[in-house]
């Protein structure tokens, strides 16, 4: 059975972002693309998720920087960052379509052509796509959102969640997306993503209402928006999770 696209609902809310750096070497760049500076041609990616600098980085890293940026993947508000690991490197592996992309990224930052910059971005953007994916390939021994999103049967329950996060889910709903019993799929949910399905369910609402609210909207608006019967039942869970009242987001 096919897998749903378990990517775009969580990049389309948390917007992936791509600055290239003029300098390669810039202690602010959490993408480092390596490789022979002197032809551009890459040869690994590494990548720092959550946007850690890498000015601990040693010479030796250092010297083989072909082209470097700064990515934002939402921050630490967006699940899917904080479940990679903390520092992500690739092989650039022959005939492979990370490898036609990163000799694209290393011939256009050599070239310096009009358009240049703007062409990076994009590039760099869809290269960060390409190692999520990868992400997701790999077998995943600590449970998180990723490895929930790299089992077959639970990245359905989850998708649902994070494209319809107003809906009132109930565990059998979410257990018959999965194509799982209900005590199976608490189980292998508790297992893979290490919290309990309305655990995830109440996190990403919230994760997303404090999103809102940080941007504006109004309490009621929020709390009709995902799924909250009323302003104050929205208010009581934002105190308990965050430790504060919704207006507060506003200031965050």
């Amino acid at each position: 059975m096919e897998k749903p696209d378990r990517l775009s609902a969580l990049l389309t809310r948390f917007e992936l972002q791509a600055s290239v750096l003029a300098d390669p070497v810039d202690t602010a760049a959490n993408m480092l693309l390596l490789g022979s500076p002197a032809d551009g041609i890459i040869e690994q990616v590494w990548f720092w998720p959550i946007g850690s600098p890498v000015g601990g980085a040693d010479e030796t890293l250092r010297a083989r920087v072909v082209t470097a940026a700064t990515v934002s993947l939402g921050g630490e508000a967006n699940p899917m960052a904080r479940a990679l690991p903390e520092c992500m490197m690739m092989a650039v592996a022959p005939d492979s379509m990370v490898n036609d992309l990163a000799q694209l990224i290393g011939r256009e930052a050599k070239a310096g052509r009009c358009g240049g910059y703007s062409t990076l971005q994009r590039l760099f953007e869809v290269l960060v796509i390409l190692l999520l994916r990868h992400a997701l390939e790999q077998e995943q021994r600590q449970p998180g959102l990723i490895a929930g999103l790299a089992d077959d049967r639970l990245c359905r329950a989850l998708v649902a969640i994070h494209e319809a996060p107003e809906c009132p889910w109930r565990i059998e709903t979410l257990a018959e997306l999965a194509g799982l019993s209900r005590s199976q799929f608490m189980a292998r949910f508790a297992e893979k993503v290490g919290q309990t399905p309305f655990g995830y369910l109440r996190q990403w609402r919230l994760m997303l209402a404090r999103q809102d609210l940080a941007a504006g909207d109004r309490v009621k608006t929020v709390a009709s928006r995902y799924g909250y019967g009323s302003q104050e039942a929205l208010s009581r869970a934002y105190r308990q999770y965050f430790g504060q009242a919704p207006r507060d987001a506003r200031s965050v």
